[in-house]
């Protein structure tokens, strides 16, 4: 992608043109940008109690995956997990063109994140993340996931 920056102090408005032949996820999250819509999510330390404390704004491209466990949902990043007061599907929607994909029923992961995917036996994937961690890919939502890889290749 090109990108051409120009200072006019004459103009009264700033603009931003964007010219695509696809609709991309990158261009999509330029559009989020400038619209100041880009998401973001707001967690609290897993280990604290939800009536204490602020929320923290978790940043998308931080997160490594979403897990949800015992009805309740996780944000895991490098600094620690956060409890996020979202469902998984709403976080999946919401995420979606950030490179986030679902993997199995309780499990929303960051596909640029992922360092390394290894096939195991029964036709299961497991994923490794930059962080050593690693979620397995059901087969049920394997097809998705491997169609969501090939997307975002082709579009990035």
């Amino acid at each position: 992608m090109k990108l051409n920056l120009f200072e006019n102090k004459q103009i009264k408005e700033e603009h931003v043109d964007v010219y695509y032949a696809n609709m991309r996820p990158m261009i999509r999250q330029l559009i989020d940008v400038v619209n100041s819509e880009r998401p973001s999510l707001i967690g609290r330390p897993a280990d604290e109690d939800l009536d204490d404390g602020e929320g923290i704004v978790l940043d998308p491209k931080e997160i490594y995956y979403l897990d949800y466990v015992e009805r309740k949902l996780f944000a895991y990043t490098e600094e620690g997990v956060y409890r996020i007061m979202k469902t998984l599907a709403e976080c999946e929607e919401l995420l979606w063109n950030y490179g986030f994909v679902r993997v199995s029923k309780s499990d929303v992961v960051n596909v640029f994140k992922i360092r390394q995917l290894k096939p195991d036996f029964n036709m299961k994937v497991y994923a490794y993340f930059d962080n050593g961690e690693r979620i397995c890919v059901n087969r049920s939502y394997k097809k998705e996931f491997d169609e969501y890889l090939q997307r975002i290749r082709r579009m990035q």
